[in-house]
């Protein structure tokens, strides 16, 4: 939500709806998913809505702060910031964040904006970093349309997402290593049929062995931006097409 957008409160019905599902269920804090929007509900009664949590980094993106008064529903400040980054520590404090890009706005009883103070880095004690952490998507197991579109999302929000453009681009290519490690065995099934079985199980071990190291090798590359996604997830099929295309050419029959 952006400065000029009025947000005086939030609708009754979902204030009522996320205390109590946060605080009769135990006093756990609940996190709810919506379209990678997130809402949670602090231990002093204040609502946390972010975009995206990257655990890694203990930052939070698009954080908005909504503190009430002594009357609920009452919303009496909001804070919001485009980043948030978890300061906290021994010296710091557990609950220590430092907010960047942001703004704070206090609202009187009647909705009206009482003070409005912008700021380009301020610190602010929320929560600790552990209370906003969830569950993250696996890409192993999102069909490809659910992680390009979570690749989309995170993207918009300014996070670096070099390992999900890999993950997307092996979504196409992994299924392509049965084809090349078939036309790999073929010039080694004529090869090897004489020096027994032993022998061609031993060079199938080594060869899917070379096989996955080189798709680690090229997936850490590319998710660490030295290599583009694209050459990352589909060099190693490249590498040992080529080298089965030439085997196959040269192969004695």
């Amino acid at each position: 939500m952006t400065i000029g957008t009025p947000s005086h409160a939030l609708p009754h019905c979902r204030v009522r709806r996320l205390l109590c599902v946060g605080r009769c269920g135990g006093g756990s804090p609940q996190t709810f998913d919506v379209l990678l929007r997130r809402w949670v509900v602090g231990s002093g009664g204040e609502i946390y809505h972010f975009d995206y949590y990257d655990a890694r980094a203990r930052q939070l993106n698009g954080l908005s702060i909504y503190e009430f008064g002594p009357r609920m529903p009452i919303l009496a400040r909001r804070t919001y910031a485009e980043r948030a980054v978890y300061a906290g520590g021994p010296d710091a404090g557990s609950d220590a964040w430092r907010l960047e890009q942001g703004w704070t706005r206090e609202i009187t009883e009647d909705g009206e904006t009482r003070a409005f103070t912008p700021f380009t880095e301020s610190k602010a004690a929320i929560e600790p970093s552990a209370y906003f952490t969830t569950q993250q998507p696996d890409e192993r197991f999102m069909s490809y349309s659910q992680l390009r579109d979570y690749t989309a999302r995170l993207r918009a929000s300014g996070f670096d997402v070099s390992g999900q453009l890999v993950a997307l681009e092996r979504k196409i290519s992994f299924p392509f290593v049965t084809i090349v490690m078939t036309l790999l065995a073929v010039p080694f099934a004529v090869t090897t049929g004489r020096r027994g079985a032993m022998y061609g199980i031993g060079v199938g071990i080594v060869l899917a062995i070379a096989y996955w190291v080189a798709i680690s090798l090229f997936a850490a590359l590319g998710t660490g931006g030295l290599v583009a996604p694209a050459l990352a997830a589909w060099a190693p099929n490249l590498l040992f097409g080529a080298g089965a295309g030439y085997l196959l050419l040269t192969v004695r029959t």
